[in-house]
C-alpha cells in the first residue's frame, strides 16, 4: 500500500536512474516583452514524494546576455527571498544550512560558460512542495527584417572538453531525451510596443496569439503539444520595427550602487550613408564537422556555406577550415584568388563534407587562423560555422578578442542547431567585432548567410566617440566609460548612461547624442535627439538597471578572457595582478547590480521552517537534449578509429559505455568525477580500441573468425549512470531492430547505420582475440556488419549514404516552402564566378522554360548573357519577397552584365524578358 500511495503522489510517473521519483513537477515560464526588452520570469515547481529530505539539482540553458537579477522561493507560505554572494561563499552558506537542517537555495552559473545555470533546492522535507522563481531580462536582436527574435533555450547538449578529449555533462545535468521529460511546461507572453504591435509568429512552435487593445499588446501562449524537441523562438514585429526607444528608469534611492542611479538606455539604428560593398578582403570560413554535427547541422553548414562561396567579392581571397578532433585547410599555406579553379575546388569540398572528425577542438584551427600572415589590401574576415559545443568558452573567447584587437581581423558567426552554446556564438561575434546568426532545423538559412555577408563586406565604424548633449545641470556618465571600438554599419546599438542632476519636475528642452567615427577612411557622424521625462516605469523590477549591469560584468569578463588567453609561461605578475582586480570589480559590480556573475550566485535559507530531521538524498532533474545527432556522427567516427573494420564481419552495438552514453542521453555524468581517458572519443569512459586488450587490437590479415564478446558496464567512466530506462526510449522512432550489412568486394562501406532502437547490446565475434568483459549494457539491439576483403578504414566518401535531412514538422505548407527554397538554392548553386548563368539542361529545367525559347530572344548572340537576363526575371518574379537573400547574387549578374557592352540598358532587357516568359 505504501508502494501505490508514493506512485499516486509522484507528479509524472517517470523515476531516476535509482526507481526514485523526479522531484520538479513543473516549469511555468511568463514573458513580457516592451519594446526591444524582455523580462522573463520561471517558476519552478517542486514536490518531495519520497519519505526522505531531497536535495534537487536542475542544470538548465538560458540565453547568454540574460541578466539574472531576481531568485526567491514559496515554501508552505512562507516567501524567501535570495541574496547575491561571492560564489564560494554561497556554496558555503547553502552547504552550512543543509547540514544544521535547513532547507536552502542556490543559483549558479556554470564555470565553463555564461548559458548554463544550476539551480540546487536542499532539504525538501518528505511530501512537501516548494516553488522557486528565476527572473531576468534580456535585450532582445534584431532580424534583417526588423522583426525582434525571443528565444527560450530548453534543450542543453554535452559539451566537448579539450581536456578531456570528449563530451562531458554540464554540472549536475542528467540527460534524457525530450518525450522522456518528467516535468509540465507551460509559457505565455505579453508584447507591448510604442507602436502597433504588428504579428507575433514562429515557425517552430505552435503559438496562441490574441491581439488586444487596438493591437497594441498581443498575449501569446505556446501549445500543449510542446515536446521540449527544439529550443522556442518567436518573432515580434512592430508597426514602426526600427523606431528608436528611449527609457530613463528612475534610481532607488534606498539601493547601492547603479541601483540607485537614474539610467538612460537609448536603443537606435544609427542612419548611416550608404558604403558600397567592399569588392577584395580574405574571406575565411572554418566549419565544424565534428560528430555533434551530424544530421541537420552539417546539411545546414554546407547550404550555408555554399551560399557564401557563390556570394564573395569577384577580387577576394579565400580558404576553408574544416575541424573537429584535427582541422584542415583546403589550401594549405594561405588563402588563393576567388578564381574558376579555386572555386571549383571549394565546391567539389563542400559537397562531399559530412561530420566525421570528431571532436570539436575550436582553439586550435582558430589559432592557425590568427597565425597567418594578414594580406596587404585585403581585411579578414573569418566566419565560423559550429554548433558551439564546447567547455572552453573563455579561452575561445579571449583568443579572438586579443587577436581582433590587435588586428583588423572581424569574426562572425553562425550557430546551427537546437541547444548551441549561445555564449560561445555571440562571444566570439561580439568581441570579434562581427555579427552572430542562429539557424536550427528547419530554419531558413538564406537571410541568415546574407545578412552576415553584407556586414561583413561593408567597412565597419572605428575611432568611435560617443557625446551626450543635455540639458544644464544634468551630468551623463556613460556605460561602459568606453566607447565601443566598432560598429558593424546598419546594426541597432544600446548606450545606457547614468543621469546625475535630473528633475522629476522639470520639463526639459530636446537633448542630443552623437556619435562619431571613421568608416572606409572617411568621418562619419550620426546624431539623435529625444526628450529627458517623466515616463512610466517598463516594470518595477529596473530592467534598464539590471542590463546597464550586464553590460559592465560581460566586459570585465571578456577583458579576463582576454587576459587568460595569453599561456602561463608568458602571463607577467602584472597581468595576474590585473585579472585578479578585474575579478574584483566584476564580483563589486554583480552583488551592487544584484546579477549573477561567474564569480557570485544567489542563495537562499529558509530561516523559519521546521528543522528537517534525516539525511537528504541528491535527486538530478532531467534536462533534454538532442543525443540523435551526437549518436550517428561520434558513433561513426568511433568505428573508423577504432579498428574494428579490420575483420570480414564486425557485428556491433553502438550504444556502448565508451561510445555513446551520453550521445545516446541515457548517460548521468557527474563533473566533479570527469576523468580524461586516451583514446576516448567522448570523455566518458575508455575509447571502443581500449576495451579490448593489445593482443585483440593485433588482428591478422586473413581476419579471423569472430565470437561473440559483451561490455561491462564497470568500463564505462567513474560517475556515469546508465538508465535503463531512458535507453530504451531514446530516439526509438527511427527503428526496433536495425541489422546492417553492407558488402562491397574492393573498399569499405558503411551505410546508413540506424544507431537507434530498444534494446542495447555490444557484441563483437572475434576468435582470436581475448574476450573483453562480460554483463552487457541493456537496451537498443543495433548491430552493423561490415564485410571488407581487402581494407582495414572507412572511405571519407562512404559517409554520403547517411546523410539525411529530418522532414518538416510543420506541415505541407512548411514542406512546399522548403522545395521552393531547395528550387532557389539549385539555381543560385549554377551562378559562375563573374556572375553568369551558362545554359544547362539542370537550369533550363529549374526554371521551367526550354531551350528554343531562349533562341527566340534576340538582343544578344551569347546564351549565357540571355540566360542570365532569364534567371535575374525569375528571382524577380517568383521570389521577390525575399529580395535580401538573393541581392548580392544578384548584383554580381549585373555587374558581369554591364561589362559584355549590349546595347540596350541591363533594366530594360529585363522588363522585356520577364514580359516575354511571364506576362502577366
Amino acid at each position: 500500500m505504501a508502494e501505490k500511495k508514493e506512485d499516486k503522489r509522484k507528479p509524472l510517473g517517470l523515476k531516476t536512474e535509482n526507481g526514485n521519483p523526479v522531484p520538479l513537477k513543473s516549469i511555468k515560464v511568463n514573458v513580457h516583452i516592451i519594446g526591444y526588452v524582455a523580462e522573463v520570469s520561471s517558476r519552478l515547481t517542486y514536490f518531495n514524494a519520497e519519505e526522505t529530505p531531497v536535495e534537487a539539482v536542475f542544470t538548465f540553458p538560458v540565453d547568454d546576455g540574460s541578466a539574472v537579477f531576481q531568485f526567491e522561493a514559496d515554501i508552505d507560505g512562507r516567501h524567501i527571498v535570495a541574496e547575491i554572494q561571492e560564489k564560494e561563499q554561497a556554496k558555503l552558506t547553502y552547504q552550512d544550512a543543509v547540514d544544521h537542517g535547513k532547507t536552502a537555495m542556490l543559483l549558479k552559473e556554470d564555470n565553463s560558460a555564461g548559458d548554463i545555470f544550476s539551480c540546487m533546492l536542499g532539504n525538501l522535507p518528505p511530501q512537501s512542495e516548494a516553488s522557486l522563481v528565476m527572473k531576468y531580462v534580456i535585450e532582445l536582436p534584431q532580424e534583417a527584417d526588423g522583426q525582434l527574435r525571443f528565444t527560450l533555450p530548453t534543450v542543453l547538449n554535452p559539451r566537448y572538453s579539450p581536456d578531456v578529449g570528449g563530451l562531458t555533462a554540464a554540472e549536475g545535468a542528467t540527460y534524457v531525451p525530450p518525450s522522456k521529460v518528467p516535468y509540465e511546461f507551460s509559457m505565455t507572453a505579453t508584447v507591448e510596443g510604442y507602436h502597433k504591435v504588428t504579428s507575433v509568429t514562429s515557425d517552430r512552435v505552435k503559438l496562441d496569439v490574441k491581439y488586444e487593445d487596438n493591437n497594441k499588446v498581443a498575449k501569446v501562449s505556446i501549445g500543449d503539444d510542446f515536446k521540449f524537441d527544439l529550443d522556442i523562438q518567436f518573432l515580434v514585429q512592430y508597426e514602426v520595427p526600427y523606431a528608436p526607444q528611449v527609457v530613463l528608469e528612475d534610481g532607488n534611492t534606498e539601493a547601492e550602487g547603479l541601483l540607485k542611479e537614474d539610467i538612460l538606455m537609448v536603443s537606435f539604428h544609427p542612419d548611416l550613408k550608404e558604403v558600397a560593398m567592399a569588392t577584395n578582403g580574405e574571406y575565411i570560413f572554418v566549419i565544424d564537422r565534428s560528430g555533434s554535427m551530424m544530421g541537420d547541422q552539417i546539411e545546414n553548414a554546407k547550404e550555408a556555406l555554399l551560399l557564401f562561396l557563390k556570394s564573395l567579392p569577384p577580387d577576394c581571397y579565400f580558404n576553408i577550415i574544416s575541424f573537429g578532433s584535427s582541422f584542415s585547410s583546403l589550401f594549405s599555406g594561405s588563402s588563393k584568388k576567388y578564381a574558376e579553379d579555386s572555386l571549383n575546388e571549394a565546391i567539389k569540398l563542400q559537397e562531399k563534407m559530412s561530420a566525421d572528425m570528431g571532436g570539436t577542438e575550436i582553439l586550435k584551427p582558430l589559432e592557425s587562423v590568427f597565425k597567418k600572415k594578414l594580406l596587404p589590401e585585403h581585411p579578414r574576415r573569418v566566419f565560423v560555422l559550429t554548433d558551439g559545443g564546447v567547455s572552453n568558452t573563455d579561452k575561445v573567447i579571449g583568443l579572438v578578442r586579443k587577436q581582433s584587437q590587435n588586428t583588423s581581423t572581424r569574426v562572425f558567426t553562425l550557430g546551427i542547431g537546437h541547444g548551441v552554446s549561445t555564449a560561445l556564438v555571440k562571444g566570439m561575434a561580439n568581441n570579434g567585432g562581427g555579427k552572430a546568426e542562429f539557424i536550427a532545423g528547419q530554419d531558413r538559412i538564406q537571410p541568415k548567410v546574407i545578412s552576415l555577408l553584407k556586414c561583413a563586406m561593408q567597412p565597419a565604424i572605428t575611432d568611435i566617440t560617443i557625446s551626450w548633449d543635455l540639458p544644464p545641470d544634468v551630468t551623463p556618465v556613460s556605460i561602459p566609460t568606453e566607447p565601443p571600438t566598432i560598429i558593424s554599419a546598419g546594426e541597432r546599438m544600446a548606450l545606457y548612461a547614468i543621469l546625475q542632476g535630473v528633475d522629476k519636475h522639470t520639463v526639459y528642452a530636446p537633448s542630443t547624442v552623437t556619435l562619431k567615427g571613421q568608416q572606409d577612411r572617411k568621418p562619419v557622424s550620426y546624431s539623435m535627439t529625444f526628450t529627458i521625462c517623466e515616463t512610466d516605469d517598463i516594470s518595477t523590477s529596473a530592467p534598464v538597471h539590471r542590463l546597464a549591469t550586464k553590460v559592465q560584468i560581460k566586459l570585465l569578463q571578456d577583458q579576463e578572457s582576454a587576459s587568460l588567453a595569453l599561456d602561463d609561461d608568458y602571463r607577467f605578475q602584472e597581468e595576474c595582478e590585473n585579472i585578479q582586480t578585474l575579478r574584483e570589480k566584476i564580483i563589486n559590480i554583480s552583488c551592487q547590480g544584484n546579477i549573477i556573475s561567474k564569480y557570485t550566485s544567489f542563495v537562499a535559507i529558509d530561516t523559519e521552517g521546521k528543522r528537517v530531521e534525516g539525511k537528504s538524498v541528491q535527486r538530478s532533474c532531467p534536462v533534454p537534449t538532442l543525443s540523435k545527432d551526437y549518436k550517428k556522427g561520434i558513433d561513426e567516427c568511433s568505428l573508423k578509429m577504432c579498428g574494428l573494420f579490420e575483420s570480414d564481419l564486425v557485428q556491433y552495438n553502438l550504444v556502448s559505455c565508451g561510445l555513446d552514453a551520453v550521445d545516446s542521453a541515457a548517460m548521468h555524468l557527474t563533473s566533479s568525477k570527469r576523468k580524461k581517458k586516451k583514446g576516448g572519443i567522448l570523455g566518458c569512459g575508455p575509447s571502443l580500441s581500449a576495451l579490448f586488450s593489445k593482443k585483440s587490437r593485433k588482428r591478422k590479415s586473413s581476419a579471423p573468425k569472430l565470437k561473440p564478446k559483451s561490455v561491462d558496464a564497470e568500463d564505462c567512466a567513474d560517475g556515469a549512470v546508465l538508465n535503463p530506462e531512458i535507453l530504451d526510449e531514446a530516439d526509438a522512432v527511427d527503428s526496433a531492430d536495425v541489422n546492417k550489412s553492407v558488402e562491397d568486394g574492393g573498399s569499405d562501406l558503411v551505410k546508413d547505420s540506424a544507431v537507434d532502437s530498444t534494446d542495447v547490446k555490444m557484441s563483437v565475434e572475434d576468435s582470436g582475440s581475448d574476450r573483453v568483459k562480460d554483463d552487457a549494457v541493456d537496451s537498443v539491439d543495433v548491430k552493423v556488419s561490415v564485410e571488407d576483403s581487402s581494407s582495414d578504414r572507412l572511405k571519407d566518401d562512404a559517409k554520403s549514404s547517411i546523410r539525411k535531412r529530418s522532414t518538416s514538422s510543420q506541415g505541407s505548407a512548411s514542406g512546399s516552402s522548403k522545395q521552393k527554397d531547395d528550387q532557389m538554392m539549385a539555381v543560385i548553386s549554377l551562378q559562375q564566378l563573374r556572375g553568369q548563368w551558362n545554359v544547362s539542361d539542370k537550369l533550363l529545367q529549374l526554371l521551367g522554360i526550354a531551350k528554343e525559347d531562349i533562341e527566340k530572344l534576340d538582343f544578344t548572340k551569347d546564351q549565357s548573357v540571355v540566360c542570365t537576363v532569364i534567371v535575374l526575371c525569375w528571382l524577380r518574379k517568383q521570389f521577390s519577397h525575399r529580395q535580401e537573400e538573393w541581392q548580392m547574387i544578384e548584383t554580381k549578374a549585373l555587374a558581369w552584365i554591364s561589362s559584355q557592352n549590349l546595347n540596350t540598358p541591363t533594366e530594360d532587357l529585363i522588363k522585356q524578358t520577364t514580359q516575354a516568359f511571364w506576362p502577366k
